[in-house]
């Protein structure tokens, strides 16, 4: 690859900004001082701008704890949760299945295509836990209901899910889909109401697990991000 893409594509600057680093005698190749913009560099070469280490592009995962009044897109009109996220490749991010704006709780940002489609395909089946507040008293024909799966009046079925009672105002849902507002029209499907919801789990990673608070984030690398595929 060019050095001068090598550069560019690695968030150093614009292919404009990288060639004048280049001519200036800033960057370094193996330790030797590189000139030419069009130098080949390799896979196992060592980039250096500054005498600070270039990391190529690459894969990026990200853990957000979203809070509620932010859409989960990049929406001009809106406050949106990419506000929150400060990251070289933040042009080239995207969620890997959106909260609604006023959900809570564990998101997954990526430039790793083929990762979102694994995590968000239907067949999959990757499970995604919901802590529901709500108003109603959970019923076992409630839980056998949406155990045996649903399908509302409009025709729009989803596949089967697991509700387990916390306590008199909470509880622990399960779903493997993410069809648009599914968590609220089974909750309302059931004859309970939502008073707040909140994502905690996606697979096998925990929101839990990373100490962030409301607006926080955090880069994982993709071994922790493949937790999502566990079951």
């Amino acid at each position: 690859m060019r050095l001068d893409k090598f550069l560019s594509n690695a968030k150093v600057g614009s292919r404009k900004q990288v060639k004048k680093l280049i001519k200036e005698k800033r960057v370094k190749v193996n330790g030797n001082v590189v000139t030419k913009p069009e130098f080949n560099v390799g896979e196992n070469d060592e980039v250096f701008v500054d005498d600070i280490e270039v990391i190529p592009h690459h894969n990026v995962y990200i853990v957000f704890n979203k809070p509620s009044g932010f859409t989960s897109s990049k929406s001009e009109y809106e406050r949106n949760i990419f506000e929150f996220i400060d990251h070289p490749y933040l042009d080239e991010l995207h969620i890997v299945g959106r909260l609604d704006k006023d959900v809570e709780g564990l998101i997954l940002i990526t430039n790793d295509g083929n990762f979102t489609h694994k995590v968000i395909s239907p067949k999959s089946n990757v499970e995604k836990e919901y802590i529901v507040k709500t108003e109603g008293d959970l019923t076992k024909e409630m839980i056998e209901i949406a155990r045996d799966g649903i399908t509302l009046n409009n025709g729009i079925k989803f596949k089967p899910a697991k509700i387990t009672k916390i306590d008199d105002e909470t509880i622990s849902l399960v779903i493997t889909e993410g069809k648009f507002h599914e968590v609220k029209l089974i909750v309302s499907f059931l004859g309970l109401k939502y008073k707040k919801i909140k994502r905690i789990r996606i697979g096998n990673l925990y929101l839990n697990d990373f100490n962030l608070d409301l607006g926080e984030w955090k880069e994982i690398d993709y071994n922790t991000a493949k937790k999502t595929l566990e079951q």
